[in-house]
C-alpha cells in the first residue's frame, strides 16, 4: 500500500512537471513566434493589394507601348522626352506626363517592392516555402528589367524602388511629388535620369524582349498573390478603395 501511495504521489508530481513545462514552452516559445507570424502576415496583406494594382498598371502600360510604337500617334514621340525638358511644372502635366507617369509606375512596383523586402520578407513566416517563392518571384522582376540587354541595373531598379519610398511611411509618394522633385531636386532628377534614358530608348523600339519578360513577371507576381489568397484579382471598381496605411 505504502508503495501504491508513492507511486501515486510521484505520478501527481511528474504529471504536474509535465504540465509546468508544456506551460512554459507555449508561453515563451510556440505563442511568441506564432504571433510574429501573424503580425509578418499583416504585414504582407498590407501591402498586397497596393502591389498588385502597381503590377497591374505596369503591366498595362508595358503591353500598351510594344503595341503602339509603331503607330504614327503611337507613344514614340512621348517617351524620347526629359524632365530636363521641363521649363516648368506644367510640363509633367502635359507633353512630359506619358513618359514621367510611365517612369513613376516603373519606380512604384520597385518601391513596393523594397517595402516587401525591408519590412515583409525576413519576418518570420509559419510556411517558409511561400516566403521563399514570393522572394524569387520579386528578384526575377529586377532581373527581368535589368537584363544584360537593359541600361538599367539590378541594384539600380533597388535604388529607384528605395527613393520612391515617402520617408518616415510605409508607401510611394504621389506621381504629383515625384513630378513635383523631378523638376525641383536637381539630385533627385539626375538619379532617375538613366531610367527616362532607357525609356527613350524603347522609344527607339530598343528593349522589346527585356519589356516582354518584365510582363511575365508582373504577372507571375499577380498570380501568386491571387492564388495564395494574399490579394484578390481587383475590378477596376475596387481601384480607388486600396487603403494606403
Amino acid at each position: 500500500m505504502a508503495d501504491g501511495l508513492s507511486n501515486l504521489i510521484y505520478g501527481v508530481a511528474g504529471g504536474g512537471f509535465i504540465t509546468f513545462i508544456i506551460k512554459i514552452t507555449e508561453t515563451y516559445l510556440v505563442a511568441p513566434r506564432l504571433q510574429e507570424s501573424i503580425d509578418a502576415r499583416k504585414k504582407l496583406y498590407l501591402y498586397a493589394r497596393p502591389l498588385w494594382l502597381a503590377c497591374h498598371e505596369l503591366e498595362f502600360r508595358l503591353n500598351s507601348i510594344i503595341d503602339k510604337i509603331n503607330e504614327p500617334s503611337g507613344p514614340g514621340y512621348a517617351l524620347k522626352l526629359s524632365p530636363k525638358n521641363a521649363s516648368s511644372l506644367d510640363w509633367f502635366t502635359k507633353e512630359g506626363y506619358y513618359v514621367t507617369s510611365t517612369a513613376y509606375l516603373i519606380s512604384t512596383v520597385a518601391c513596393w517592392i523594397a517595402l516587401y523586402e525591408r519590412d515583409v520578407v525576413f519576418l518570420p513566416f509559419v510556411n517558409k516555402k511561400l516566403t521563399t517563392e514570393f522572394f524569387y518571384l520579386i528578384e526575377d522582376f529586377k532581373t527581368a528589367i535589368s537584363s544584360k540587354n537593359s541600361i538599367l541595373w539590378f541594384y539600380y531598379v533597388n535604388g529607384i524602388g528605395d527613393n520612391l519610398i515617402d520617408k518616415g511611411t510605409n508607401h510611394p509618394i504621389t506621381q504629383s511629388e515625384f513630378s513635383y522633385r523631378l523638376y525641383k531636386d536637381e539630385l533627385f532628377r539626375d538619379y532617375y535620369d538613366q531610367l527616362f534614358q532607357f525609356l527613350h530608348r524603347v522609344a527607339d523600339q530598343e528593349f522589346r524582349n527585356t519589356l516582354e519578360e518584365t510582363i511575365k513577371n508582373l504577372i507571375k507576381i499577380k498570380e501568386f498573390l491571387e492564388k495564395n489568397k494574399i490579394s484578390i484579382k481587383m475590378t477596376r471598381e475596387t481601384y480607388t478603395k486600396i487603403p494606403f496605411a
